[in-house]
């Protein structure tokens, strides 16, 4: 896991996780990539950065692409997927109860 901690204050304002290898669970509903961002903190492009950043680290470890998911309602996430690249494979139903939607989105970004 890594944190996302502005300069400016040493402010901590989100996280970033790179799950490697994927699991069964993982390849089903979480991805390869996981982060979140204060929400004081959203809207202020920390999301984008962090999983731009991420990427390169992912390719260290053998991958070529990386699968990142998101709750179907979740629009700015969805955003910052597709801004890195992502397109998103499917939906799926959400059965292990992670999403508001009851839908998880399900996007691969080739790096």
């Amino acid at each position: 896991m890594f944190l996302a901690v502005r300069r400016k204050d040493d402010f901590v304002v989100g996280m970033i996780d790179f799950r490697h290898p994927l699991s069964d669970f993982l390849k089903n509903f979480g991805g390869n990539i996981g982060y979140s961002v204060r929400p004081s903190e959203r809207r202020k492009g920390y999301a984008s950065e962090m999983l731009g950043l991420v990427l390169p680290f992912c390719r260290a470890f053998g991958e070529s692409k990386v699968l990142v998911t998101c709750d179907k309602g979740n629009v700015a996430s969805q955003r910052t997927i597709i801004k890195n690249g992502g397109v998103m494979e499917n939906e799926i139903v959400d059965t292990v109860g992670l999403s508001k939607s009851g839908i998880i989105r399900r996007f691969w970004i080739s790096i």
